[in-house]
């Protein structure tokens, strides 16, 4: 006999300890009545006799009916499983394959996932009495339990998911034991390399899919006012189908178009989506007779592309001023510092040989500065210098020949926490410093130590390239990474991740930032102290969409082995209840006829 919820040692020392207090509380006596009575003789003589003979057997039967409901409770706790006897003894192994693909729905509505844990059930129900089942998947998302007894083999059923990765590995039998038979339930798509040895039960039947295979949002070249959203949608049936796209925002925003998409082809589409000025893109597909719900759903994010609105602040540079006007995008208002009492509200500022006391809650690229507390840098102004470096996976240094840059003064800066981004030194002597530097302090700042009036950067081709990479940067939004659906990992330590419900996710910290779980697509917000992300997960892997690429050849694939299920009797922990309200019963009935006491 084995227990299956106790040790057998916690199992044996509970049926002890029912025994045992059942026993205690026979031993006790009741207290006697106390009764007024004109003589004591006739008692006196009663109590001094103990429990008459006749009668003992009386109080010996409600002990033990009282013993026997009691143990039959408690080993109905322990949940006992009694082997037949001559029962054969087998471990099976059973193999669930639980990629996307088994998602799809078969002809009689039912997915291949349902086909698959019903032939499972019937491989455990026809098991032999006694016999062991481990139960595996292909995600590798089933908890690892070992080998279960037969009931609890059918619950671990229930609790293994379904993942939304295209493929899987059929997992290793294990090795040291005995196994009577190993079984595979697959469909054939996320799967190849069977071994030989494990029965391949196939749930694969064809089925119609249209799917959103890509979904991007991005800025037209040229005219960043202009959004474009590029969609690929991909028709995996055979035949040709008529597709609804619809796209929705926030605010109303709704587009809705109609494709005509061969069998087995791939649409691209390309819509213009300016009048949605910045939030998150639905974008989903229709189609007669589709089985696979998955891909159909797709979601980007549109940043903000209205005209950026900058301040310049500068008592006179017609270099600049012209510059910024002739950016695209840009809606520039000049101002002297003279006339300034506060800062405006704009999107970003632009400080010629200036700096306001405060720090701006917007960006700021700032010209030649003075010393200000919020700009982290400690200038020194030399004569003349050079250029000796820049940090070339900065952006922000990008598309500027700085090494043909000639100044005829600037100051140099001492920084600890800002990014230095140009370096300088000074000409004749090895002392050097930062000459492009950036950081923040209520918002992004980049400062230069130099005005253009004192170089040649105005003549550079790369002086309108500076000036818009770094007002890109200043007004920049949250960062936004485009994921596949399943286990992401971003490159941010120890942060919190949130769904578009904004329902807390299980995260995972690793050695390399966060690992967390995407099973549906949409957009989850992953969180530190001092870095934010968006990761908008998609079925964008193709794979995905082919839900009728089997892999299953005509050899490989059988069906449940035919012959009648086992008799599923209830459990023994089930009959104990019953024995024990039997038992509750005659113990009621016998005392009511003063047959015990």
């Amino acid at each position: 006999m084995r227990f299956l919820a106790l040790s057998p040692l916690a199992a044996y020392a509970l049926l002890a300890g029912v025994g045992a207090l059942i026993w205690l509380l026979y031993l006790i006596k009741p207290r006697m009545p106390r009764l007024q009575v004109a003589s004591t003789l006739v008692w006196r003589r009663v109590l001094g006799q103990k429990l008459v003979r006749k009668d003992r057997w009386r109080w010996l039967l409600s002990l033990l009916l009282a013993l026997a409901t009691g143990l039959s409770l408690a080993l109905a706790l322990t949940r006992p499983e009694v082997r037949a006897l001559g029962a054969s003894h087998q471990r099976i192994v059973v193999i669930l394959d639980n990629s996307a693909s088994m998602a799809a729905r078969a002809g009689d509505g039912r997915t291949r996932w349902q086909h698959a844990l019903e032939g499972a059930r019937r491989i455990i129900e026809r098991a032999a009495a006694g016999s062991e089942v481990l139960m595996l998947d292909t995600a590798g998302r089933a908890p690892l339990t070992g080998f279960l007894p037969l009931g609890q083999a059918v619950e671990q059923l229930r609790r293994v998911p379904l993942s939304s990765e295209a493929g899987g590995r059929v997992p290793p039998l294990p090795v040291g034991t005995a196994i009577s038979s190993a079984h595979l339930f697959t469909d054939g798509v996320g799967v190849d390399a069977v071994p030989r040895e494990l029965a391949v039960h196939s749930v694969f039947e064809p089925a119609d899919n249209v799917g959103i295979t890509g979904f991007e949002a991005r800025s037209v070249p040229g005219d960043p006012t202009r959004y474009e959203a590029f969609l690929q949608i991909v028709n995996a049936a055979p035949n040709a189908k008529q597709v609804t796209l619809e796209i929705q925002g926030a605010g109303g925003f709704r587009l809705e178009r109609k494709l005509q998409a061969a069998g087995a082809s791939t649409v691209n589409q390309m819509l213009d989506v300016s009048r949605f000025e910045q939030g998150l893109l639905r974008a989903h597909v229709y189609s007669e007779g589709d089985a696979f719900d998955l891909d159909d759903t797709a979601y980007c994010v549109v940043a903000p592309h209205r005209s950026r609105r900058v301040l310049l602040v500068t008592s006179g540079n017609a270099f600049l001023e012209d510059s910024l006007r002739a950016l695209p995008g840009v809606t520039l208002t000049v101002r002297s510092p003279g006339v300034l009492a506060t800062l405006p509200a704009f999107d970003a500022y632009v400080f010629d040989r200036y700096a306001p006391r405060e720090a701006p809650a917007a960006g700021a690229l700032l010209f030649r500065p003075p010393a200000t507390a919020w700009v982290d840098a400690k200038w020194r102004s030399v004569s003349q210098s050079m250029i000796t470096g820049w940090d070339e996976s900065q952006l922000l240094t990008a598309g500027v020949a700085w090494r043909d840059l000639r100044l005829e003064s600037a100051q140099l800066a001492d920084t600890q926490r800002s990014a230095a981004l140009v370096t300088a030194k000074v000409t004749g002597s090895s002392a050097t410093g930062a000459l492009v530097l950036a950081g923040r302090a209520r918002a992004r700042w980049v400062a230069v130590g130099f005005a253009l009036q004192d170089s040649n950067f105005p003549l550079q081709s790369g002086l309108p390239v500076f000036l818009g990479t770094a007002l890109s940067w200043l007004t920049e939004t949250a960062k936004v990474a485009s994921e596949n659906l399943g286990r992401i990992e971003v490159p941010i330590a120890n942060a919190q991740v949130r769904d578009d419900r904004d329902h807390l996710v299980a995260a995972t910290a690793t050695g390399s930032g966060t690992l967390f779980y995407a099973p549906r697509p949409g957009v989850y917000v992953v969180s530190s102290a001092q870095q934010q992300l968006f990761v908008v997960a998609n079925a964008i892997d193709p794979r995905i969409a082919h839900i009728n690429h089997s892999r299953l050849g005509p050899d490989r694939t059988h069906l449940p082995p035919p012959g009648r299920a086992r008799r599923s009797w209830p459990e023994p922990w089930i009959w104990l209840l019953a024995i024990a309200f039997v038992l509750l019963t005659v113990e009621w009935a016998s005392f009511s006829r003063r047959v015990t006491v």
